[in-house]
């Protein structure tokens, strides 16, 4: 009797289950966009609500910090995001919540179709951009995707050489993240959020300054542009190139924060670890060939002698201190002071920006919350597997 009531329970029973597991796991779902004008809508109408909650605060936060944090959420918006790009504004996501509910819309925008037909990851775009804005251009972008691609790999080739021959098969290929680690999405949203992000000022219209943007874009003005911005006045079919490339990821003081926090940086010498360095170098050649061949191998001559460069050593040291290892802080410090003389910057250092984030990070991110809040996470998961494997077995006996 008991069993037999048992084995007409099971469907409810796994229909249970399924539908608990499908509540679980919808945050890890891929959510695509709208079509590109709603988004561009969406972001003019955000920014427009940012303008005027600015304007009814005392201390009258940046629009386009507000803007551009508001839609970073999961992946953009963990420690290393909140240390450099800001936290987001709780008081200003119930404003926007009060006033226009639709724009939520933004904070799980993925995949959007651009005018000319290719297809870009526009919230990792305007995650790049709040970055680039506050001067910390190649951490969330490309040198973001590169440290990502190389931990990924790491240990499947002996050398550079090897590693890029690896990578190729998945880099720049059609892809909405869900394969690739550096897919044409991300390409495309690495070089806008440059481009775009680094014209961009407090009085900027987001919207306008992207709808121009693309509205007769190539892939050689985008490539032409950002290599100008980023690496000055290069000839592309040079090997110098690709030395140049890496040189940028690896004097980046964003970069070597997140490297650092990935466990692939090293504190003695101040210098990326042995075992990495091959992987990283075989991302960074990738692109750099990808790079040249988008402009055909000629020779860009930048409109000033000046390029992108990231924070500055002291803004890395902040943060560092700010993670509790002044250990690094100091390294940073030491490694920043020797490199001081070679780069110049036509962005501001990031300093202010970091050192605000600092402040805020301390006072509004617990780390041991964020790990005990990860723990629990990862029992529930475990007792949904272990419960779907109980009633699985008790099914069968029965």
């Amino acid at each position: 009797m008991t069993t037999h009531s048992i084995t007409n329970r099971m469907p409810r029973l796994l229909a249970m289950l399924f539908l608990l597991l499908g509540v679980f796991c919808a945050g890890a779902l891929t959510v695509h966009a709208d079509d590109y004008d709603t988004t561009i809508d969406r972001l003019s109408r955000l920014q427009a609500l940012a303008r005027d909650f600015s304007a009814s605060q005392s201390d009258t936060p940046d629009p386009i910090e507000l803007t551009l944090a508001y839609t970073r959420t999961g992946s953009y918006n963990t420690t290393i995001w909140q240390l450099t790009a800001g936290t987001r504004d709780p008081e200003f996501e119930s404003y926007v919540s009060s006033n226009d509910p639709d724009l939520v819309a933004l904070q799980s925008v993925n995949t959007v179709t651009l005018p000319n037909g290719e297809k870009i990851d526009f919230g990792h775009l305007l995650a790049s951009m709040n970055l680039v804005y506050n001067g910390i251009p190649i951490t969330g972008s490309w040198g973001g995707d590169c440290q990502e691609m190389a931990k990924a790999y790491a240990g499947q080739a002996s050398d550079a050489a090897g590693y890029a021959s690896a990578m190729r098969a998945t880099f720049n290929i059609d892809d909405d993240g869900s394969t690739s680690y550096f897919g044409n999405q991300d390409l495309r949203a690495d070089m806008d959020s440059v481009v775009v992000g680094s014209k961009v000022t407090k009085d900027t219209d987001l919207a306008d300054a992207l709808r121009s943007y693309y509205a007769n874009l190539t892939d050689y003005d985008r490539a032409r542009e950002f290599i100008s911005l980023s690496f000055g006045t290069v000839d592309t079919s040079s090997s110098d190139f690709a030395d140049a490339v890496y040189r940028a990821l690896m004097d980046d003081s964003g970069m070597q924060l997140l490297f650092y926090m990935n466990d692939m940086w090293s504190v003695q010498g101040w210098a990326i670890k042995d075992e990495y360095a091959p992987a990283v170098r075989g991302t960074t050649d990738l692109f750099a060939e990808y790079l040249s061949g988008a402009v055909n191998g000629e020779k860009i001559k930048s409109d000033t002698n000046d390029r992108l460069v990231a924070m500055g050593g002291q803004a890395l040291s902040d943060a560092l201190s700010a993670l509790g290892d002044t250990d690094a802080a100091q390294a940073a410090l030491s490694a920043a002071d020797s490199l001081a003389n070679n780069a110049e910057s036509t962005v501001s250092s990031g300093s202010d920006a970091i050192s605000t984030a600092r402040e805020t990070f301390q006072t509004k991110f617990d780390v041991k919350i964020f790990q005990m809040i990860l723990l629990i996470v990862g029992g529930l998961a475990a007792f949904m597997l272990v419960f779907s494997l109980v009633m699985f077995a008790v099914r069968r006996r029965n």
